[in-house]
């Protein structure tokens, strides 16, 4: 081969080399890219899958199939879709409430075994109609998405859950705890409205917490940030910090376990007259009763949603550890203590306004 027939291979090779990898890169533009998936019970089949695929202009688009199962739904979309389906950018898996108090374990599992679909997404349940929530429009907002309603950079406060693909799964398997999941309807002028949280043993919803108990269980989850509460009339204060230790306890009796909460606050609001000390005791007395009743009704529901066979697991054998949502956890012995410092003032409202 000739000098001069090897410098042309050797450009045509410099040319042809960049190209390898890119030669099954697909247009965006032929391709629907859906952030939230609404999964529910189907009219006529087991599952009806609903996609919501956004624009540009901040306008909606909803594709929906119904199927014996999930995969075969989002097929049959595809099918009949003039662009490809690609579920890289979902970002909210929402599930009926009826197929919650089923058993969501299909539902996960197809989450995570999915290849295109990031198991940091979130996962929320619809208390409400189902079909009226997911499509549910507001004026168009290029700016906001669904997924916006659980960033805790846009919105989210403690007194709502958040629970991601992984977490769910997670909890499916876990012998030591169970999951909560965020229970929102359509809102009359915001997108959702949060309803408060759905409370799972297993892979199946037995009860709800409201948006105050929903809390305690952030509290639990090390997420407390900003949480607003209101003590009393005319009285609203802030978590800034929050410090929580565990005393755990084995007996012949069973597992027990005490937990003292100190929350340190800031007054928002509050009567030029009322003393720190007024403003600790009632808040001290107030979420301590809140709290050991949420516990209690927790506990009623067989659920360890927070995550107390997690604190035990350290001196658990294998055995108890299997055990423990059938035997142990019904056994426990459960109180909180909470503690309350005050660290400055925002705002003093003058007590004779709103009288």
């Amino acid at each position: 081969m000739s000098v001069r027939m090897l410098k042309a291979l050797a450009a045509a090779l410099i040319l042809v080399l960049p190209l390898v990898g890119c030669w099954d890169t697909k247009d965006i533009n032929k391709q629907y890219l859906p952030a939230v998936m609404g999964i529910g019970k189907g009219r006529t089949d087991k599952y009806r899958v609903i996609l919501q695929i956004p624009n540009a202009s901040g306008k909606t688009q909803f594709l929906e199939k119904e199927a014996k199962s999930i995969s075969k739904a989002v097929d049959l979309i595809r099918t009949d879709s003039e662009k490809n389906i690609n579920l890289v950018h979902l970002r909210l898996l929402i599930l009926d409430k009826e197929l919650a108090r089923q058993g969501i374990s299909n539902i996960v599992n197809f989450a995570v075994r999915a290849n295109d679909i990031s198991i940091k997404g979130m996962v929320a349940v619809v208390d409400g109609d189902f079909e009226k929530t997911l499509y549910h429009e507001i004026s168009p907002t290029p700016e906001v998405s669904s997924y916006d309603f659980f960033s805790e950079e846009a919105g989210w406060t403690p007194n709502q859950s958040i629970l991601r693909i992984w977490e769910a799964y997670r909890g499916l398997n876990s012998y030591s705890e169970d999951m909560a999941i965020p229970m929102l309807s359509n809102g009359d002028r915001t997108l959702f409205t949060f309803k408060g949280t759905a409370v799972m043993r297993e892979d199946r919803m037995v009860g709800t917490l409201s948006k105050d108990e929903t809390l305690l269980y952030n509290l639990f989850k090390g997420k407390y940030s900003r949480g607003t509460i209101e003590v009393a009339q005319n009285t609203s204060v802030m978590i800034e910090k929050a410090k929580i230790k565990h005393h755990r306890h084995w007996s012949d009796n069973g597992p027990s376990l005490v937990t003292d909460i100190t929350l340190g606050v800031v007054i928002m609001e509050s009567p030029r007259d009322k003393k720190h000390a007024q403003i600790e005791k009632e808040m001290r007395e107030q979420l301590s009763r809140q709290f050991n009743q949420t516990v209690k009704k927790i506990r009623d529901y067989h659920s360890d949603v927070l995550g107390i066979g997690m604190i035990f697991r350290p001196r658990l054998s294998e055995r108890s550890i299997n055990e423990w949502k059938s035997k142990w956890f019904p056994m426990l012995e459960q109180k909180i203590n909470v503690h309350v410092n005050i660290l400055n003032e925002i705002y003093l409202k003058d007590p004779d306004v709103g009288s």
